[in-house]
C-alpha cells in the first residue's frame, strides 16, 4: 500500500498519475469518497482512494478511534486483492475549525492517516509537486 500525503492542491494527484503511468497498461480504479467492494478487483489492479473527508462525514456519530480502525482495516483487506494508493490531504497546518463537526472530521482523518502510514509499505509527502519519501521506497512492481 502507498500513502501519498500533502496539502490541498500540492500535486498529490499529479504525482500519483505519473507513478501509475510508469507501471504501463494496468487497470486503474479511482474511488473518491468511498471504499469499494474488495471482490471487484484483481491483484494487478490499482485502486486509488481519495477524499477521506467524505468517507468520514457519514460516521461522525461514532467514536473517532473506532472509525479510523474500521476504515484502515477495510483498506488493508483491499490491499490484499489489489494495489492500493491512498491520497491523503493534510489538514493539520491551519486554523483549528470552530465547528465541532469539522474539527471531529479533521481529527478522525488525522487518526486514519497515522494508521495508514503505519500499515503502508511506502509513504510519500508531496509539497508543491516535489515528492519526499518518508517511508519505504518506490517499487513500480510492488504490491
Amino acid at each position: 500500500m502507498y500513502v501519498i500525503l500533502g496539502g490541498a492542491y500540492n500535486g498529490k494527484r499529479n504525482y500519483v498519475e505519473t507513478m501509475i503511468q510508469k507501471r504501463g497498461n494496468v487497470p486503474v480504479h479511482y474511488c473518491e469518497g468511498q471504499i469499494p467492494d474488495i471482490t471487484a478487483f484483481q491483484e494487478k489492479d490499482i485502486v486509488v482512494i481519495s477524499d477521506f473527508e467524505t468517507i468520514v462525514q457519514s460516521m461522525l456519530e461514532q467514536p473517532e478511534e473506532a472509525v479510523a480502525e474500521m476504515i484502515v482495516e477495510q483498506l488493508c483487506e483491499l490491499n490484499k486483492h489489489a494495489q492500493v494508493i491512498c491520497i491523503c490531504t493534510d489538514q493539520s497546518r491551519g486554523v483549528v475549525p470552530l465547528e465541532k463537526e469539522v474539527r471531529q472530521m479533521r481529527d478522525t482523518c488525522g487518526r486514519i492517516y497515522q494508521k495508514l502510514c503505519q500499515e503502508a509499505n511506502t509513504v510519500i509527502r508531496v509539497w508543491y509537486g516535489l515528492p519526499q519519501i518518508l517511508k519505504g521506497e518506490i517499487d513500480h512492481g510492488e504490491k
